[in-house]
C-alpha cells in the first residue's frame, strides 16, 4: 500500500498552552476613513462571529489580535466523501485513480505544508496524516483541479470535524466542501453612532492596512451630496409653465441663479433647491422623465470581468451586462464607465464598459433596456435611457460594494457617447466625475448660442431628427427644424449650462476639440457655455471642481494634453487626493467669443454652505 507521509506544524492549544509559546494565531490591523476624507475615531470594528474587537484611535487604526484558534468559514458546495482510518484520510465513491495536493494551514489559512500525489488508487491505498498535536488543522486537497477543504480539530485522542464536533471513527464517512481560492472566508463589521455599518470581506486572519471607508447617515435636514441619485427630490418645486406661456425669447444664456419667483438666491443653503428647479425644467423641456425603481426592483451580480443588472416592478423586465477591467486596480476599486469610448482610465482605476443601443429618427419605436421596461414610446430621450442604465449598474454596485466601490465613479464617452457621459453625470448625483469628450449639440454646447456663434455646426433640431438624444416630446415644442427660423430654444428657462450646475460640487471634466475639422461640434457655442458653467461652479465655492480643456485634432483622438486636467480630476475625484491641483479651463480655439456677452446677469457672492 502506498502511504504519503505529510511532515507538518501544527498550531497549538489546549493542555500546555501558553502565550509565551505562539504566535498570534490572527492579526488584523487597518485604517477607518469618514467617506469623502478623514479619520474615523471610536469606531468599533468586530471580525464577525468572533468575541475579539478593537476600537480605532484618534487616527482612525485598530489592530485586532488573538492567539486563539479561530475556524475558517467552508463553502458547503459540492463535497468529496471520505473516511478517516486513525490518521489516514482514505477516499472513497470515487471512481478512477486521483492526482493532486494534500496541504494542511493553520488557522489563519497559511500553508505549513503541502505533498503532491499521483496515480492514488483510492480502493486501495490511502494518505496517511502525521499525528496531530491539539488544535485546529486545515486539510486542503486538490483532485483534478478542484479544490476541497475541512477542518479537523484534536482533541486528546480524538480527531473532531469541527462543523460536526462529533469524534470520528473507523467507518466514519466525512466530506470535503468545495471551494475557490480566492473565497471569503469572514467577515470584519465596523459599527459607529450616527455611521452606516461597513462590511469588509477578508481571505485571511493574518492581515495588515485594511482600509474601511464609512458613510455618515443623512440626517433628514441634511442634503446626501454624491450619495443619492437626486439628492434635492426633497424640495418642492411650483408648478412649471407650459410652453404657451413661455412667450419672452431670450438670447442670452438664463439665470441659474433666478428662482422662479424671480429672484435671486443669496446663499449656498439655498442651492439644494435652486438645482431642484433647474432639475425638473430640464426634464419638462429637453431631456423627458427619468423613473427611479424601487431600490428592491433592482438585483444583479459584480465580478471582476462584468456586471450583471436586473430591474423587475410587477409586470416589467429588463435585464442587461457590461464587461469589467480591473486594469491593475485594487479592491473596492475607481472605475470609469465608458459608454464604448471616451477618456481611457490611468493604471489603478477599473473600467465598466456597455454598450448603448439607439435608432436613427425622429419618431417611432425606441429600442434598449430602458424602453423594453418603460414602453417603446416613452417620451424620454436616448440619453436619459442610457442614463438610467448607468444609475442602475450604481444600484447593483451598491449592493455589491467589495469589487468596485460605488462611491468613485466617472463616467465618459466620445461624440455621442459624450453626449450620454454628461447627461449621465448631470442626472445621477452619485456619479464622482464626468468626463465628456468632444460631445457636441445634446451635450455641453448651449442650445440657443448655435444660431449666434455656429450656424454651420449641428442645430438643436438634429438632436430630435437625426437621432431622439433629446426627448421629441419636450424639446420638440421649441425646434422644428436646422435653422433660425425653425428655433425658438431661446425661449427655454435653462440650457446647457444649467445642465453643469447640476453636477456641482462633483468634478465635471469638459474634453473638446475647437479644431473646426468636425463642424458639428459646435466649438464656440462649447466655449461660451464651459465658460459661464465655470462661473457657476466659483460662485458655489468649487470653481476646481471644474476642468475644460479644447485641444484641436482629429474627432475622438485622445491627445496629450488633456492627460494632466485628466490626471488631476482622477486623483481628486476618484483616488482621494483633496491636493491635488484641479481646475484647469484652455483652449486653442481661434477667434474666441468674449463669454460675458451671452449674459445678462451678475455672478453672485453666496454665503455660506453648500
Amino acid at each position: 500500500m502506498k502511504i504519503l507521509h505529510l511532515l507538518i506544524f501544527i498550531l497549538l492549544f489546549g493542555a500546555g498552552y501558553s502565550m509565551a509559546d505562539t504566535k498570534y494565531e490572527y492579526q488584523i490591523t487597518g485604517t477607518v476613513s469618514k467617506k469623502g476624507g478623514g479619520p474615523l475615531e471610536g469606531v468599533t470594528v468586530l471580525l464577525k462571529g468572533k468575541d475579539v474587537s478593537a476600537l480605532t484611535d484618534e487616527d482612525g487604526t485598530f489592530e485586532i489580535v488573538s492567539p486563539v484558534a479561530i475556524r475558517m468559514k467552508a463553502a458547503q458546495k459540492q463535497t468529496l466523501a471520505f473516511k478517516l482510518h486513525g490518521n489516514a484520510i482514505r477516499f472513497s465513491l470515487v471512481e478512477g485513480n486521483l492526482s493532486g495536493n494534500v496541504s494542511i494551514f493553520c488557522g489563519n489559512g497559511r500553508r505549513i505544508a503541502s505533498i503532491d500525489f499521483s496515480n492514488l488508487n483510492p480502493m486501495t491505498e490511502q494518505i496517511t496524516l502525521p499525528q496531530l498535536s491539539s488544535g485546529l488543522n486545515i486539510v486542503r486537497v486538490i483532485i483534478n483541479n478542484n479544490v476541497y477543504t475541512c477542518q479537523l480539530v484534536r482533541l486528546g485522542n480524538e480527531l473532531h470535524l469541527t462543523n460536526r464536533n462529533t469524534a470520528s471513527r473507523t467507518d466514519d464517512i466525512f466530506s470535503l466542501a468545495k471551494i475557490t481560492d480566492s473565497e471569503a472566508i469572514d467577515s470584519l463589521i465596523a459599527t459607529k453612532e450616527n455611521f452606516k455599518e461597513s462590511v469588509t470581506p477578508i481571505n485571511s486572519y493574518n492581515l495588515s492596512d485594511i482600509s474601511i471607508e464609512m458613510d455618515s447617515i443623512v440626517e433628514e435636514s441634511e442634503i446626501a451630496w454624491g450619495r443619492k441619485e437626486n439628492p434635492t427630490d426633497h424640495c418642492t418645486v411650483g408648478s412649471l409653465p407650459e410652453y404657451s406661456a413661455l412667450n419672452k425669447a431670450n438670447s442670452k444664456l438664463p439665470d441659474p441663479f433666478m428662482k422662479l419667483d424671480g429672484t435671486r438666491i443669496t446663499s449656498k443653503s439655498e442651492w439644494a433647491c435652486q438645482r431642484e428647479l433647474l432639475y425638473r425644467q430640464l426634464i419638462k423641456y429637453i431631456y423627458g422623465e427619468k423613473p427611479i425603481p424601487p431600490k428592491e426592483a433592482v438585483s444583479g451580480t459584480v465580478s471582476t470581468q462584468s456586471i450583471s443588472v436586473k430591474v423587475k416592478d410587477g409586470q416589467k423586465e429588463c435585464s442587461f451586462t457590461a464587461t469589467v477591467k480591473m486594469n491593475g486596480a485594487t479592491q473596492p476599486a475607481p472605475a470609469i464607465i465608458q459608454y464604448a469610448s471616451g477618456a481611457s482610465a490611468p493604471s489603478g482605476v477599473a473600467t465598466i464598459s456597455f454598450s448603448p443601443k439607439e435608432v436613427s429618427g425622429g419618431s417611432g419605436d425606441k429600442e434598449g433596456p430602458f424602453f423594453d421596461f418603460y414602453g417603446k414610446r416613452h417620451e424620454a430621450g436616448y440619453l436619459v435611457a442610457w442614463a438610467w442604465q448607468v444609475s442602475r449598474i450604481i444600484d447593483v454596485l451598491e449592493q455589491n460594494p467589495s469589487i468596485i466601490d460605488p462611491s468613485r465613479i466617472a463616467v465618459t464617452g466620445c461624440s455621442r457617447f459624450g453626449k450620454g457621459a454628461f447627461v449621465a453625470g448631470v442626472l445621477d448625483n452619485r456619479i464622482a466625475l464626468t468626463i465628456p469628450v468632444e460631445s457636441g449639440i445634446g451635450g455641453t454646447v448651449g442650445l440657443r448660442l448655435v444660431e449666434q456663434l455656429d450656424t454651420q455646426g449641428e442645430w438643436p433640431y438634429h438632436a430630435i431628427s437625426y437621432v431622439r438624444w433629446f426627448s421629441e416630446v419636450a424639446l420638440g415644442k421649441f425646434t422644428s427644424g436646422n435653422n433660425a427660423g425653425a428655433d425658438n430654444t431661446d425661449r427655454l428657462p435653462v440650457d446647457m449650462h444649467s445642465a453643469m450646475a447640476l453636477i456641482a460640487p462633483r468634478g465635471l471634466y469638459i474634453v473638446d476639440n475647437p479644431s473646426g475639422t468636425y463642424a458639428g461640434l459646435d466649438a464656440k457655442s462649447a466655449w461660451v457655455t464651459a465658460s459661464i458653467g465655470k462661473k457657476i461652479f466659483e460662485a458655489l465655492g468649487v470653481g476646481d471642481h471644474f476642468s475644460c480643456v479644447g485641444a484641436s485634432g482629429n474627432h475622438c483622438q485622445w491627445r496629450n494634453k488633456y492627460d494632466a486636467s485628466m490626471n488631476a480630476m482622477v486623483d481628486k475625484f476618484l483616488k482621494g487626493n483633496n491636493s491635488a491641483n484641479t481646475g484647469e479651463v484652455s483652449t486653442d480655439l481661434g477667434n474666441k467669443p468674449n463669454p460675458e456677452q451671452y449674459i445678462d446677469w451678475t455672478v453672485p457672492t453666496l454665503d455660506g454652505e453648500l
